[in-house]
């Protein structure tokens, strides 16, 4: 028996050093992409009116082609690899032609090594066509590009009737310099197919961030049935905040700040659970109520949709969103608010220290338990410009680079960063 362990262990060990080698192989010490992932609001301007034009010109059983610029799908795409791996990503598009870059950072104990993916698509009639992958040094045979990778994509396409539903859309994907052009046949109440499969079949999170959801949701249900509305926003906080203390004993208070956020923006907000966990139709109902930040129903909404944005992706996203809001008001809305603004940020502030590291995330809950008003969470905002149309704005500021635009900022985030809940 202690033979057989001894051989095993033997067995396990030369398995780890092959594994070990052949991750050295196919990884560099240098990443191949290296770039920062920027995303502002021309790009969130840009995509909106991707939807906004499927929404209001394409029916049920029309063509509708939805235009790409490589701007967008470089910047995009390099984002969201940043977000989900630390990476980056580079997309060049030609005519008929795409190049894509990647490197992902994988730490290897002191040192960092990166996976390094080029793969090169050509058009072939109307789709894009895999013609080559190189992982760092090594050329994959072109036998397995041609005949094996295109059975594994058909075959994944096949066993998933969800994503067999949406290929079938897709009547081209074109390729240029300017960008891709995505042509499809409209099915009508295609989303809800989609949804409704996916939402019995593919959760959107595991049963641990379910009874995490779950608290938080009952925590607020109960609160605010006893209260009158409107309900300061750092009241409401307060319940929420210290059950994330409470269930903070195994290093987890991360995980619980963004739960505690996720689930009161969406009650502020008056967005229903149920839409995105199927599981909570059989929650408590969900109460109406108005939640309030400094006496205004809408700073509560810009900073708790800013935390909520910040706590699960970053500054970057919700700083871009905030921004294109308010440029969208001064076209045709309210108008540019700088006070909005402030909100935002604070917003954003607040979701980045509440999941920055454990030490500050535990920092946050401290804070907010033992007790705050809302002026502790918006910084001062009576004298900063509000309600500008986009005449005013440019006759005042020109753009949103100019120093006059920054100085005001500047003042904002100054602001935010004396709140004592950041002290």
């Amino acid at each position: 028996m202690q033979k057989l362990i001894r051989i095993a262990g033997l067995s396990f060990f030369f398995l780890l050093l092959i594994l070990a080698a052949l991750l050295l192989l196919i990884t560099d010490s240098h990443p191949l992409v290296k770039r920062d992932a920027d995303i502002n609001h021309n790009h969130v301007d840009r995509i909106k009116q991707i939807f906004d034009n499927h929404r209001n010109h394409i029916y049920p059983g029309e063509l509708g082609t939805a235009k790409i610029a490589s701007e967008d799908v470089d910047a995009v795409v390099n984002y969201f690899t940043y977000l989900l791996t630390k990476g980056s990503t580079q997309i060049e598009i030609t005519d008929r032609q795409m190049l894509f870059r990647l490197s992902i950072p994988l730490s290897m104990g002191i040192t960092t090594n990166y996976l390094n993916l080029e793969t090169n698509f050509i058009e072939v009639e109307g789709f894009p066509s895999l013609q080559s992958i190189k992982i760092s040094h090594f050329q994959l045979p072109v036998f397995l590009i041609t005949k094996i990778f295109p059975k594994l994509a058909e075959w994944s396409i096949s066993i998933i009737p969800e994503i067999q539903l949406a290929v079938s859309a897709l009547q081209q994907v074109r390729m240029s310099p300017s960008g891709i052009d995505i042509v499809y046949r409209w099915q009508g109440g295609l989303f809800d197919k989609l949804n409704k499969p996916f939402a019995m079949n593919l959760p959107l999170v595991n049963k641990q961030e379910l009874d995490r959801f779950y608290r938080y949701h009952f925590i607020l249900t109960n609160f605010t049935a006893s209260k009158s509305s409107p309900i300061p926003l750092s009241q409401l906080l307060i319940p929420v905040m210290r059950l994330a203390s409470e269930q903070s004993t195994k290093g987890n208070a991360i995980e619980e700040n963004r739960a505690a956020i996720l689930i009161t923006s969406l009650h502020i907000l008056g967005i229903s659970l149920k839409t995105l966990f199927p599981e909570a139709i059989n929650w408590p109902k969900q109460q109406k109520y108005r939640v309030t930040l400094d006496g205004r129903e809408d700073f509560a909404k810009h900073f708790i949709l800013s935390a909520a944005i910040t706590a699960y992706a970053d500054t970057k996203l919700s700083d871009a969103i905030g921004l294109y809001k308010e440029i969208e008001d001064a076209r045709s809305g309210s108008g540019f608010s700088f006070n909005d603004i402030a909100a935002d940020r604070a917003g954003t502030k607040f979701g980045e220290k509440a999941v920055e590291n454990s030490m500050s995330a535990l920092k946050i809950q401290e804070k907010i338990s033992s007790g705050l008003d809302d002026k502790d969470l918006m910084p001062a905002w009576s004298d900063l410009p509000e309600f500008l149309t986009e005449a005013v704005f440019k006759e005042r500021f020109g753009d949103i680079n100019t120093p006059s635009y920054l100085q005001i900022i500047d003042k904002i985030e100054q602001r935010i960063a004396n709140l004592i809940i950041f002290h």
